[in-house]
């Protein structure tokens, strides 16, 4: 398995980590469990599709020109959200989910991402990519 689905596969069982979590600790606040759960659903698996896509993106717009690569990912980025709006308007008007449990799935991916980058150290385990440090340099000699 390469990196770039092992990162989306790592982010994916973050969110329904996140999810679980949300579930249990909703138990003792909302009164319809079950609706709460279909909303954590619905917002949850398309917080995975919405990770999906976008690594599908990036894979597809990394290949192409800059033009071509930024109209593309403005693209799916606007499709992505227009897809989040229909989610959300899904989720408020079905009166057998709660729609607070679709925002909490939604922000699942936050969450997730955030405890992405906590988790994982500044540089790859297979050395294959390096990152500079910017440091300043004192001994450096500058104009200004």
């Amino acid at each position: 398995m390469n990196s770039k689905h092992s990162i989306v596969g790592a982010l994916a069982i973050k969110v329904i980590i996140i999810i679980a979590a949300s579930f249990f600790i909703g138990l003792f606040f909302v009164n319809d469990w079950a609706a709460y759960g279909k909303g954590l659903a619905l917002g949850g698996v398309f917080t995975i599709l919405k990770i999906q896509l976008m690594q599908t993106t990036f894979d597809k717009a990394i290949v192409k020109k800059r033009k071509s690569a930024e109209s593309y990912a403005t693209l799916h980025y606007t499709i992505r959200y227009l897809l989040t709006l229909i989610v959300l308007f899904v989720g408020a008007l079905e009166p057998t989910i709660n729609i607070g449990g679709v925002i909490i799935g939604l922000l699942s991916m936050k969450a997730a991402a955030y405890w992405q980058g906590y988790k994982e150290k500044p540089t790859p385990k297979d050395g294959s990519v390096e990152f500079q440090v910017w440091e300043d340099d004192e001994e450096e000699n500058s104009d200004f």
